[in-house]
């Protein structure tokens, strides 16, 4: 989770150090602009939260294509949460169908047993996003309803029990956000994790989003404080739950970008419930970054369309020293800046 999978799709890389106009390996989709939690460090909060839902035809008919333009995997998840949208099993499972890799990220309340039989089988993974250990911090860190934690705890047993009984490989994991409000939380939590027999839990640190409005204090978070945790929970992991502390994230918070343009952003895009296409999750809403509307045109249209032109001749001289920290295509663009700068001696193995 801190490194890159880039390296194993040479052919696509080569590609574009060849100039030519790739496609992307993944996409992320927003089935749904609504949430039912208000987490406290939500990075999308500016957006409002508005009830809009993706039209289950018009992003199924654009998977299509661009699987046949080389789209390999979708994450399910965006602004939202993605099951208020009542359509998303049939994203899905229409997506697998067309043997694209399907992964989702929820809050799991409402990932009851029954999306659990229409949809596990077709998720290669589906990560939890909870943020606190008990049922009254995770009222206060997501803002949501009495017995929420517990009603996802249950789904997720729910969960694990379907993949036993089908035999199903999907990895089914949870996230939480360190923050100074749930560290508390972290190793009993851990514990928990393990005895619902889930295959992974990963603890991550806050990033601030430059346009959210949260209230949390992002420079003052000393993540060396909570480093010892990491000891502690790899006690308690094993073959079978693994655990993934995320300490090279928590200490490149301080650290300076090596590179000063973003090479990554044609690997990856983002669909929006509202069928809009942007190109960095980091600028949604900010027209520079608007590719345009799938109502409008397809996603292959606007790929090789005006405005996505328009966008990449900004990101040649845009400077991203100054963007989001522990960004998503963080390693990605360090590896593509080596790659673009290797300098001397490379053919000396």
């Amino acid at each position: 989770m801190d490194s890159h999978k880039l390296i194993y799709h040479p052919e696509r890389v080569a590609a574009w150090r060849n100039g030519e106009n790739i496609y992307p390996i993944c996409i992320e989709i927003s089935p749904s602009g609504n949430c039912n939690h208000r987490c406290i460090f939500c990075g999308l909060d500016y957006l409002e939260y508005k009830p809009v839902f993706l039209d289950k035809d018009l992003i199924v008919d654009n998977l299509k294509q661009m699987k046949e333009k080389g789209l390999k995997s979708v994450v399910i998840a965006g602004e939202g949460e993605p099951l208020l949208n009542k359509h998303t099993s049939f994203i899905i499972n229409r997506a697998r169908e067309f043997n694209i890799d399907v992964a989702m990220s929820s809050n799991g309340v409402l990932f009851d047993r029954q999306f659990a039989v229409e949809c596990l089988k077709a998720l290669t993974w589906v990560r939890f996003s909870i943020n606190a250990g008990n049922d009254k911090n995770h009222q206060l860190i997501h803002k949501s309803r009495p017995g929420d934690f517990h009603k996802t705890l249950e789904n997720i047993k729910n969960a694990v029990d379907i993949k036993k009984k089908h035999n199903l490989k999907t990895t089914i994991g949870v996230q939480l956000v360190l923050l100074p409000q749930n560290v508390n939380d972290v190793i009993g939590f851990a514990k928990q994790l393990k005895e619902l027999k889930v295959d992974y839990f990963t603890v991550k640190p806050y990033s601030q989003h430059p346009k959210s409005n949260v209230k949390i204090d992002n420079e003052s978070i000393n993540y060396d404080q909570f480093l010892f945790l990491e000891e502690q929970l790899n006690l308690i992991a094993n073959q079978e739950f693994k655990i993934i502390f995320r300490s090279e994230s928590m200490k490149r918070k301080k650290e300076r970008k090596c590179y000063d343009r973003c090479l990554g952003h044609p690997f990856w895009a983002y669909i929006d419930a509202n069928a809009k296409v942007w190109a960095c999750i980091a600028y949604i809403g900010d027209p520079e970054f608007f590719l345009g509307s799938l109502k409008h045109n397809s996603f292959v249209e606007l790929w090789e369309g005006k405005e996505r032109d328009n966008f990449l001749n900004k990101m040649k001289v845009m400077d991203v020293r100054k963007c989001r920290e522990l960004c998503r295509l963080d390693e990605i663009n360090k590896y593509l800046h080596e790659l673009t700068y290797s300098g001397e001696h490379v053919n000396f193995i």
